[in-house]
């Protein structure tokens, strides 16, 4: 070891032996001195540490996060709330999951910092942190009118996720956020599935024949989408009548206009024999799976009626789309 080193080595020793701290140590590892705490100084380094980790808690993005706490609905217990949405998710969601929420729903990238300008979403999230707390049949009776302002046309669905449309529907109820548009589009399912035999009620006891109209889309994913329609003429009021049958999920590719087919024909046997035997025709573009998925329908009702109707009148082609 050079002699500066031991010199500097010696006063080290004498100024920790001066001041008679016997939780440190000092020991020579390859001409380096390593100054060791002994075994008593381990409890309050964890201690720190502990605490460390703790405060840790409050800064970002723990700040935005609640735990479940007495009042709260008892089905979030065990959950912890977004406190800018007001949702909430899993206990188990841990740091890295809650800044992936902060930055994708709310703009917040840091504890201090967010974008220069904070969005419009953003601005309208924070009100809604003093919303006042309605009982359950409040909160039930106001997200069946947003689905029933959804099904009878007043808003498009994915309008109804927008930040416009909860700022509309806040200013008219004093602080109630409508619900998302998975939420909705869950209530619309189950409605439909509770309307279903009182549609298949009504089909069944009409007087007139039926017009169906068929139409398909894709999706990204290739996923086909056929929306299936009903027509008839009230003999009241002598004015045509027109209402949603079903939306037709269908594989796409090879074979569809079988698939397209069939699955409208065993939607129309559940509603009912006589919706089957009120069928007169349907109405479509000029594709040629549509063309197909309408011969294969009328094959299945006649076997099904037991004759044959007139083929000529079975399919009538959009006029539109002819022209």
């Amino acid at each position: 070891m050079p002699q500066s080193s031991a010199v500097a080595l010696r006063e080290l020793q004498s100024t920790m032996s001066s001041n008679g701290d016997p939780a440190m140590s000092v020991v020579v590892v390859e001409d380096a001195a390593v100054v060791i705490a002994s075994d008593d100084s381990d409890g309050d380094m964890q201690a720190s540490a502990k605490s460390k980790r703790k405060r840790q808690k409050h800064q970002f993005p723990w700040e935005y996060v609640k735990d479940w706490q007495d009042g709260d609905f008892a089905k979030h217990c065990g959950k912890r709330q977004c406190t800018v949405c007001r949702k909430w998710y899993s206990k188990s969601t841990n740091a890295s999951g809650w800044k992936a929420h902060m930055k994708s729903a709310h703009d917040i990238i840091g504890s201090n910092t967010t974008s220069s300008a904070p969005s419009s979403k953003v601005m309208f999230q924070s009100t809604l942190n003093s919303k006042p707390l309605y009982p359950e049949p409040v909160l039930r009776k106001y997200e069946n009118a947003v689905v029933d302002y959804v099904v009878e046309g007043g808003v498009t669905l994915r309008a109804a996720g927008g930040v416009r449309f909860k700022k509309f529907v806040l200013s008219l109820t004093n602080g109630y956020e409508p619900p998302s548009t998975r939420t909705i589009l869950r209530q619309i399912t189950e409605l439909y599935r509770i309307l279903e035999p009182l549609l298949a009620a009504f089909l069944c006891s009409l007087d007139v024949a039926i017009s169906l109209t068929l139409d398909g889309w894709s999706n990204r994913n290739v996923k086909g989408f056929y929306i299936i329609t009903a027509h008839w003429v009230d003999v009241i009021s002598l004015t045509n009548k027109s209402i949603l049958l079903t939306i037709l999920d269908v594989k796409c590719g090879t074979g569809v206009s079988k698939r397209v087919g069939t699955a409208l024909f065993e939607y129309l046997k559940r509603l009912g024999r006589d919706v089957v035997t009120r069928l007169l025709n349907v109405v479509s573009d000029n594709g040629s799976d549509t063309t197909a998925a309408i011969t294969r329908l009328f094959q299945l009702v006649n076997t099904f009626i037991g004759y044959e109707q007139m083929r000529k009148v079975n399919h009538v082609r959009c006029a539109d789309h002819s022209v």
